[in-house]
């Protein structure tokens, strides 16, 4: 019977992998294909991307990275004249638990519309979701951990700003410096972390008061991130504070990071740097930064909307399975168990 539900639930996942090609094919996507192995990883502060390295036939070394993305590469593709694309790729991070929503190597879609925004990005999250349950059970909607989830667009949305001061009581318009979030916190008597940073009391507020509140029946977009928590994204407007970045929740689990990406390659040179400063100051390794990214968009690339969502956190929802570790083949609990 065991043996029987597990070949079931990687029918199924052959069946919504096919669903999803099939979903940007008629839409007139190009799917590629781009490198595993790269010289430089991303500079994401709390990513830990993990190192690589081989020989070529006259035993020269060349040390890299497995991606934790491809971001890099397909904008560098974009920057070309490419139209819009899509990938579906595995990526690596370090640090990773075995088991919840999480494994070290998982499966990320990516897909970029040029001349488009992260508003064009919503509207396919919507029909490439609400339209694999219909595949799977004939209407758009879902039953998880015995929820019943309607999956009909249009999702809810709520801007960052808006969940910060209904949920938390913090208006981010006064939070842009850390000695004024850590003002606002002590207004608010929440613990403020040793050592903490812009990023950690963000993360705390989000995590702890903004997260559980997110409705367990239906999906919610969260909209237009502060500038800190959007590196690789477009500012709403010259002197915004907040960037065109959202992230899509279904019974309280992420399934995407999509942005209205960032085209000014000066702009985007500047906060890499910054990036890699946060990486020092945190005691992470340090990296490069990829000149061959920041010269394609010096070479145009034009405004774009663009996302990652995690194609086994999708297949968790859409099959009922509440731990990867029952969802994959050989996950990697069990490769590394003994």
């Amino acid at each position: 019977m065991k043996q029987n539900r597990f070949l079931r639930i990687q029918q199924q996942r052959a069946k919504i992998i096919d669903a999803i090609r099939q979903f940007f094919k008629r839409k007139g996507f190009l799917e590629v294909s781009t490198p595993m192995f790269v010289k430089l990883p991303g500079m994401e502060p709390y990513l830990n991307p993990l190192p690589y390295s081989f020989a070529d036939e006259k035993n020269k070394r060349y040390k890299g990275y497995v991606i934790t993305s491809p971001e890099y590469s397909l904008k560098k593709l974009l920057s070309l004249g490419f139209p819009k694309l899509f990938e579906i790729t595995k990526v690596f991070r370090q640090n990773e638990s075995f088991g919840g929503a999480h494994n070290p190597e998982f499966t990320l879609i990516e897909w970029y519309r040029p001349h488009s925004d992260y508003r064009r990005i919503m509207k396919d999250t919507e029909e490439l979701v609400s339209g694999l349950a219909t595949m799977l059970y004939g209407k758009p909607a879902i039953t998880y951990c015995g929820t019943k989830i309607n999956l009909t667009p249009p999702w809810l949305k709520i801007s960052v700003k808006q969940a910060f001061k209904k949920y938390a009581g913090i208006n981010l318009d006064q939070a842009k410096t850390l000695t004024q979030f850590k003002a606002l916190f002590r207004k608010n008597k929440y613990p403020i972390p040793h050592q903490a940073t812009w990023d950690d009391l963000f993360y705390y507020v989000f995590l702890n008061f903004i997260e559980p509140n997110f409705p367990k029946d239906k999906p919610v977009i969260i909209y237009d991130y502060p500038l800190p928590q959007a590196a690789l994204t477009k500012r709403k407007s010259k002197d915004s504070f907040y960037a065109e970045r959202f992230e899509a929740y279904i019974a309280g689990i992420e399934i995407c990071n999509a942005f209205s990406e960032l085209t000014d390659w000066k702009e985007q040179y500047k906060r890499l740097k910054e990036e890699c400063s946060l990486r020092k100051k945190l005691g992470k390794n340090l990296y490069g930064v990829d000149m061959d990214f920041i010269d394609a968009l010096k070479s145009g690339m034009p405004e774009t909307g663009g996302i990652a969502l995690g194609i086994e956190r999708l297949e968790m929802l859409l099959l009922n399975i509440k731990d990867i570790n029952d969802l994959l083949a050989l996950p990697a609990k069990e490769l590394w168990k003994k």
